[in-house]
C-alpha cells in the first residue's frame, strides 16, 4: 500500500506571520478593487480591515497541498470576505445608508472641533437628535458585525511589530514630509486619489482606471499632471 501523504500545514507563528506580512499588498489591492465598485456606500478603511482579517485567517488555515499557492488561496478568501461584506451592507435600507452618511459627517465635524469622536453626546448634538435615538441609528446600521483585528491581535506576533523609523530619522524627514503633505492637500481630490492608489496602494494604471471608471490613458494623464504640479509647488517652498 502506498503511504498516504498529508498536506503540509503552516503550523508555526513565524510561518504564519511571514505569509501575512508578504501578502499585505495583495489584501489591500483587492480591497481597493472591490471598494471601487461601491465607493459611495462603504468606507475603504473598513474594507481594508476586513481584507486584512481574512488574510490572517487564511494564513492560519492554509495547507500546502502542492495544488495552489498561498497567494491564490488568500485571494479567494479575502475576495470572498469582502464580497460577503458588500452584499450584507447593500441589504441596508436607504434610510440606514443615509443615516450612516450623516453620522460619518457628524464625526468629522466633531473631530474638526477637537472633540472626542467616540462621545455619542457630541455626535448626537451635531445631528440634532438625542443619544438614545443615535444608538437606535447605530443598531440599525450595525446589524452585520465584522470581526475586528483586535480579536486576533497578538502582542508577541512579529506581524504587529513596530517598524516605525527611529526618532532621529523621523526628525530628519519631518520637514520634508510636512511640506509634501501640505502640497498634497492642495491637489484636486481625484488627482490625490490617483497618486495614493499608485504609490501607496501599489495598484497599476489598469486597476486604477477600473476603480475610477476612466480610461488608462486618462489615469496616466492625471498622474503625470499631479506629479508635475507637486514638483512645481515643492520647488517654490
Amino acid at each position: 500500500m502506498v503511504p498516504r501523504s498529508y498536506p503540509a500545514a503552516v503550523n508555526t507563528a513565524e510561518a504564519i506571520n511571514t505569509l501575512v506580512r508578504t501578502h499585505i499588498p495583495l489584501a489591500r489591492k483587492i480591497a481597493w478593487q472591490i471598494h471601487g465598485r461601491v465607493r459611495d456606500l462603504l468606507d475603504i478603511d473598513d474594507m481594508i480591515q476586513i481584507g486584512m482579517t481574512a488574510l490572517i485567517e487564511a494564513a492560519q488555515r492554509y495547507q500546502d497541498t502542492g495544488e495552489a499557492t498561498f497567494g491564490s488561496y488568500a485571494s479567494i478568501r479575502v475576495r470572498g470576505a469582502l464580497v460577503d461584506h458588500v452584499r450584507n451592507n447593500l441589504t441596508l435600507t436607504r434610510t440606514a445608508v443615509s443615516r450612516r452618511t450623516q453620522i460619518a459627517t457628524a464625526r468629522k465635524a466633531v473631530a474638526a472641533d477637537g472633540g472626542n469622536t467616540d462621545d455619542l453626546s457630541l455626535i448626537a448634538a451635531k445631528l440634532g437628535i438625542g443619544v438614545p435615538e443615535l444608538q437606535g441609528w447605530n443598531d440599525q446600521i450595525n446589524r452585520v458585525a465584522d470581526k475586528s483585528l483586535d480579536e486576533i491581535y497578538d502582542d508577541h506576533s512579529i506581524w504587529f511589530a513596530d517598524e516605525s523609523p527611529t526618532p532621529e530619522n523621523a526628525l530628519l524627514t519631518m520637514e520634508l514630509r510636512q511640506r509634501l503633505v501640505a502640497n498634497l492637500s492642495k491637489l484636486a481630490e481625484r488627482d490625490a486619489l490617483v497618486l495614493q492608489l499608485y504609490y501607496v496602494e501599489e495598484l497599476n494604471l489598469e486597476e486604477i482606471a477600473e476603480i475610477l471608471s476612466v480610461s488608462v490613458g486618462r489615469v496616466s494623464q492625471i498622474k503625470k499632471a499631479a506629479i508635475g504640479q507637486l514638483r512645481h509647488w515643492m520647488s517654490e517652498d
